[in-house]
């Protein structure tokens, strides 16, 4: 006989809970009525007017990013809420101590809170499809582009939240959590961004002051690699025009990047794919430790 696939317990368990709420399909009403309204305001305030007086479909493919960008956004916003509370919650209800005393390892426990976030968030994504069609069916998009964004948001959502369970297995309360969740989100995207920027400004600074050739770029874009969001962005410039990452860090820097520098550059989408998970996992092992560090205090 084959063996059944065994659901992570922590998994099943928030399932059962989540499923007899009512707000969360209060919760996927209003994102997509939310959704919906955008693609109203898009279509009324774009110029949709050809010169036959018809209407230029075409311009519809402009709500992908939009909805895409809303999308990314609201994801940021939900997850850190939902993992941020994962494990502090169940301390608040006074529940920790039994789930602690289940033979459920302490990784498992802080994967299935993760898992428990990304069903939410695939619930939103899926339900979101009629609203996203619009910019497909009218607007001339690939549905390949569809998948792709998806895959995207996912990537996002697990680095997200494999920083929230984290966060939740280390501060006591959900709010402190949530603050903590959101404060670290902000300074990797911050600290990223910073390094990036002073690198392509030292070279720009070089060239047109001193007029010197010295500084070269190299690897420092490749520091962006650690923010979640670098792929979603590079996705959604090769999604819409001719351009990619690596050849507007090429400009940006106004420099030719070594041939090995370009492949990766080029590779970006998967190897930042990549490192979200790696991150992730990291983050859920160290929350897996406190958990079980919370375990051995019990025990004693």
């Amino acid at each position: 006989m084959k063996k059944k696939l065994r659901m992570n317990p922590i998994l099943r368990k928030e399932l059962m809970v989540g499923s007899r709420s009512i707000k969360m399909s209060f919760a996927i009403m209003g994102i997509n009525a939310f959704l919906a309204f955008i693609v109203l305001i898009v279509m009324v305030t774009t110029n949709l007017s050809s010169t036959y007086g018809g209407y230029d479909y075409s311009a519809l493919s402009y709500l992908f990013p939009v909805l895409g960008c809303i999308e990314c956004g609201l994801i940021s916003l939900i997850v850190p809420i939902i993992t941020s509370g994962s494990i502090s919650g169940e301390r608040e209800r006074q529940t920790l101590d039994i789930m602690l005393t289940t033979p459920v390892s302490p990784f498992s426990i802080a994967l299935g809170k993760l898992q428990s976030a990304m069903m939410v968030v695939m619930m939103y994504m899926i339900t979101s499809v009629p609203v996203m069609a619009i910019a497909f069916v009218l607007g001339g998009m690939s549905w390949g582009a569809l998948f792709g964004l998806f895959a995207m948001l996912l990537s996002i959502g697990i680095y997200v939240g494999s920083v929230g369970v984290f966060c939740s297995s280390v501060v006591k309360k959900s709010v402190l959590a949530t603050i903590l969740t959101i404060v670290i989100g902000l300074s990797i995207i911050f600290v990223t961004f910073t390094i990036l920027t002073a690198g392509i400004s030292m070279k720009a600074y070089q060239d047109e002051i001193m007029k010197a050739q010295q500084f070269q770029l190299g690897a420092i874009p490749m520091i962006m690699f650690l923010n979640p969001y670098s792929g979603f962005v590079d996705f959604l410039i090769r999604t819409m025009s001719s351009y990619d990452l690596y050849t507007l860090i090429e400009e940006a820097g106004d420099v030719d990047l070594p041939a090995v520098y370009g492949v990766i550059y080029k590779a970006w989408i998967p190897i930042s794919v990549v490192v979200n998970l790696l991150v992730s996992v990291g983050f859920l092992k160290l929350a897996s430790l406190k958990i079980a560090a919370t375990r051995n205090k019990k025990r004693k």
